[in-house]
Order: C-alpha cells, then structure tokens, then sequence
C-alpha cells in the first residue's frame, strides 16, 4: 500500500499533496487503477452532461447523463473513503457528501417489523 493524494476537482492522483483539499488515501496497485479509471469514466461523462446542458425543456433532474455523473462521483468518494486516513474519512463525513453515513437503512419504514432486522 503507498500513500497517494486525490484531488477531485483537478481530477488527478499524486503522491505528494498540492492542495489543501486534496484526500490523503492508501492504494494498493489495484486500487489505484480502479481509482484511476473511475476518474477517467468521470471526465467522459462530465464531457458528456455538459454537452446536454443547453437541451432545451430538459431537466437536470430528470437527465440521465447527469444522474450517472453523480453516482459516479459518489463512487468515487466512497472508494476515497473506504481508502481514505482517518483524517481523510472524518473530512468526508463532515462534508455529508456520501449520504449513507448519516441514513442507514434499518430506520426505514419496512424494516421495524421485519423477521430478518436483528
């Protein structure tokens, strides 16, 4: 495992921090290629909601270019933070950008009286 630094918004990896925002993570080789291909697939599809934004009559929230745009980003941050330091998960955590950290789903309607919720 080697130590690496992600900036999303330059979308790069480095291994030496040049921000103040970057995400200090623990990558094995694997890892980081996965990283880096998400990244890559990233800038395609942020290449590819941008050209739809002038759409006439079509909402960004019911765009499906801009729905894989987000979930893709929130792969990301859930590949950082399941890579991330501890510095690194607490940042995340207090930005709420991965939503599942704060909603578990065993408090949803449905699960109260189920036989399997133990």
């Amino acid at each position: 495992m080697d130590t690496y630094y992600v900036s999303i918004t330059q979308q790069l990896i480095h291994q030496e921090p040049l921000e103040t925002g970057d995400y200090e993570v623990k990558l094995s080789q694997d890892e980081l290629g996965q990283m880096q291909d998400l990244m890559s697939l990233i800038n395609k599809e942020d290449e590819y909601a941008f050209q739809r934004t002038p759409v006439p009559y079509k909402s960004a929230d019911h765009d499906d270019a801009n729905e894989q745009f987000t979930d893709r980003i929130q792969e990301l941050y859930q590949l950082i933070y399941d890579t991330g330091t501890e510095q690194t998960k607490e940042i995340i955590r207090q930005q709420k950008v991965l939503n599942k950290l704060d909603h578990t789903d065993y408090k949803d309607t449905g699960y109260e009286d189920s036989p399997l919720n133990k």
